[in-house]
């Protein structure tokens, strides 16, 4: 790999082979084998339920094989590496070094547990018309291991079985998983793998968005952020449900990426802050007792000024009574429930808490049921407050 007309030749083939049909109907079969031999419960929701994670390693290595097998004569070989895991990340490492990240790019949008390609894939076919339909973009999170995987269609389905209201009868609904598998919070482009502080996303998720009648959110902590971040691009009767979302990565101490420098760290906070002010969907952040989950409520001001303006602090759980639920603080425009939950994984304790679908379901389909009283309403198990 000595010019840079070497690398892009190397660069160019492999995001040719990979991208072919052949590569990704092998590609396909390996991950839907795998998961044919598990027979996970189609229930089953990769966000709220661990039991997934079990198929982590196996798929990898499914992915290793026939990754390998498919480019180690053509690709691997060719360029003096051993056709083995070694060789391909060799491969990786070497493009790397010399500056470019579009290899690795082109390896993450197949290195990831759904059947088809990412960054961006519909559950179901994409629909011809569409402007009678409402979108929801489930933004993925970093998993129970690290491993990306298309997030809450089951639970999203569950919730469209549960729409009593009938929203859904009159806009079919549409969902599209965003994957990150890059991790960088939805910051770099899964095309080129360079940093360009979400440039890709914006203008894909605009493309994306603008044909659709309704247009919401979701996702859970990385993918939560997103949905924060994003959210210019709903719709003013869209929703965006943000379980434990990180605003800003220097007080997120799980989060170890060497090069998401503090300059970065602060751009993401503010693209997020600046999006919470100028959305015109309703907003919902979730949090559960998760002491780094509930300090991240400190860099939305708007929260922590309906905090103030209840008596409330904002960082602060629920009381450990046994009495209330959950609690929820702020307008008809953004707010933060609360939750009697422990730890980070809060999707999977509301499902524990059997709580999940309801929520879901009250805030992407029956969102007109939020206050606009400046007045504190209680209701049984759940106090809300409204400033």
């Amino acid at each position: 790999l000595a010019s840079k007309e070497d690398i892009d030749a190397l660069e160019d083939m492999l995001q040719t082979k990979v991208g072919k049909e052949s590569f990704l109907r092998v590609r396909s079969e390996a991950v839907n084998a795998v998961k044919q031999r598990r027979r996970l419960d189609s229930s089953i929701d990769s966000v709220t339920d661990a039991a997934v994670a079990s198929e982590d390693d196996l798929i990898i290595n499914a992915l290793y094989e026939c990754t390998i097998k498919q480019l180690g004569p053509s690709i691997l070989s060719e360029y003096g590496f051993p056709t083995s895991k070694l060789g391909l990340r060799s491969l990786i490492g070497a493009t790397r070094a010399t500056g470019s990240q579009r290899a690795a790019a082109t390896m993450d949008r197949i290195w990831h547990a759904a059947e088809e390609e990412g960054p961006l894939i519909f559950a179901g076919n994409a629909p011809v018309t569409k402007s009678d339909k409402t979108l929801i973009v489930a933004f993925s999170s970093l998993g129970w291991n690290g491993f990306i995987r298309p997030e809450w269609g089951a639970t999203l389905r569950t919730a469209q079985a549960n729409d009593n209201d009938g929203r859904l009868s009159s806009s079919p609904l549409v969902i599209v998983h965003a994957l990150d598998t890059s991790q960088s919070w939805f910051s770099s482009s899964p095309i080129s793998g360079e940093w360009d502080e979400g440039s890709w996303w914006d203008t894909t998720l605009k493309e994306l968005c603008c044909e659709y009648g309704r247009v919401c959110f979701i996702g859970e902590s990385m993918g939560a952020s997103a949905a924060l971040r994003f959210s210019r691009h709903c719709t003013p009767d869209g929703s965006v449900i943000a379980f434990v979302p990180q605003i800003h990565l220097q007080d997120f101490p799980q989060y170890t990426r060497v090069d998401f420098t503090p300059e970065r760290k602060q751009s993401l906070c503010t693209e997020i802050q600046k999006a919470c002010k100028e959305t015109k969907a309703q907003v919902t952040i979730h949090v559960g007792r998760d002491e780094d989950d509930l300090y991240q409520l400190n860099y939305i001001p708007e929260v922590v000024e309906a905090h103030l303006a209840v008596g409330k602090d904002v960082d602060v759980p629920l009381p450990r009574d046994g009495n209330q639920e959950s609690l929820v603080v702020g307008n008809n425009k953004l707010r933060v429930l609360k939750h009697d939950v422990e730890g980070h994984a809060l999707g999977s304790g509301l499902k524990s808490n059997g709580i999940l679908t309801k929520t879901i379901v009250t805030e992407l389909f029956n969102s007109n049921t939020w206050s606009d009283s400046e007045e504190p309403s209680v209701r049984r198990g759940e106090e809300q407050l409204c400033c």
